[in-house]
């Protein structure tokens, strides 16, 4: 038995998700309102496996994104402090993903005056996909991990299967963060027409700069969130590079988007603002690029498929974030390698978390 078929017998031996759901909806029936503290991105995972479930949360409260109405939910978010009522009569999720913080937040609520059966931590609830998912797609998992190149992709690629489903530690597998997007199998030189899709702060942008020691023939950077254009500009003042204000897709068109003002603004149905948005194959064809990053919350897949004639034309060295959708972790690897046979594909991951996992195609 290889590697592959020993992850997956572990997760079919060992998996208990449904548990975790079923757990919470119990507890939430035993008081007459329940909340989640923890406005971040977790919080809104927590948010939407309940209320298809049919149990919707009252309100969001965050020490930090307090004092808003979050746009997704609908839900206002506020401190603990503005919590009004009966105590005894909330039950709170905690939906904090780091532990330290997490602790942190559960001894707050204790300090409140919240009683350890009111808490629960909804970590788990969320950290795992459901068993059918990997049930109905694990052809196209075994598919990607025969694509993998070298060895460490690979126990990388199993570990991360693992990760979504059993929430293991991945602790052996995490490369250093400062080599995200940057590998040791990834070269450079001084001919990198290089093309940054999710360019946030400048800051992958940036790095990019000090790899290649400044010498490189053009740098190319798409960010949709028009105030940070600004941010982009002083980052990387002095140097060389052209920014476009709009997203990328796999066509030219307009597409609602959800602008958080963090790392995690995304396209979605339910974004507050619209946005352009570009195929790369209508910008940038002509342009050569020899190196592409994407970062775009999930829209990685759809950009792909924007940038395929840039791609079967010019084997341009791609990083892509694989993470943001449970079906990226195999749709993304078997879409490279049928838009290219000749490529290496490789994974790394960056975090001890189910985030950060990159492919490599090169």
């Amino acid at each position: 038995m290889d590697q592959f078929d020993s992850a997956i017998r572990e997760i079919y031996e060992n998996y208990y998700y449904e548990e975790d759901v079923e757990s919470v909806l119990e507890k939430i029936k035993d008081y007459k309102r329940f909340v989640i503290f923890g406005a971040g991105q977790l919080g809104h995972k927590v948010y939407h496996v309940l209320a298809e479930r049919g149990a919707k949360a009252e309100l969001f409260c965050d020490n930090k994104l307090w004092g808003r109405t979050d746009i997704d939910t609908g839900l206002e978010v506020m401190r603990l402090t503005e919590l009004k009522g009966n105590r005894t009569e909330v039950f709170v999720l905690l939906a904090v993903f780091d532990e330290a913080d997490y602790q942190a937040v559960y001894h707050q609520l204790l300090n409140f005056g919240f009683a350890d059966r009111q808490l629960m931590d909804a970590r788990n609830m969320t950290q795992r996909n459901p068993i059918s998912f990997l049930k109905e797609n694990i052809d196209k998992y075994k598919k990607a991990y025969a694509l993998l190149t070298d060895d460490f992709s690979k126990k990388t690629y199993v570990n991360m299967i693992k990760k979504q489903y059993l929430d293991v530690d991945i602790s052996g597998i995490v490369c250093a963060g400062q080599e995200a997007y940057f590998d040791k199998e990834l070269v450079l030189t001084e001919e990198e027409v290089f093309v940054d899709c999710g360019g946030y702060t400048g800051d992958t942008s940036l790095q990019f700069i000090e790899k290649t020691k400044g010498r490189y023939k053009k740098l190319v950077i798409f960010e949709p969130e028009e105030y940070k254009e600004n941010i982009i500009r002083e980052t990387l003042k002095g140097y060389a590079y052209e920014l476009f204000t709009y997203g990328v897709w796999s066509s030219s068109t307009v597409l609602k988007f959800s602008a958080r003002g963090d790392s995690t603004s995304h396209v979605a149905e339910s974004g507050e603002i619209q946005i352009p948005v570009k195929a790369l194959d209508d910008v940038l064809l002509e342009e050569h690029p020899t190196f592409m990053k994407m970062d775009i919350e999930g829209a990685e897949t759809e950009s792909l498929k924007g940038s395929r004639k840039i791609i079967e034309r010019y084997r341009p060295k791609l990083v892509i974030c694989i993470y943001h959708k449970p079906e990226d972790l195999f749709e993304i690897p078997i879409l490279l390698r049928e838009m290219r046979n000749d490529y290496r594909l490789l994974i790394r991951q960056y975090s001890d978390t189910r985030f950060e996992t990159v492919c490599y195609a090169i």
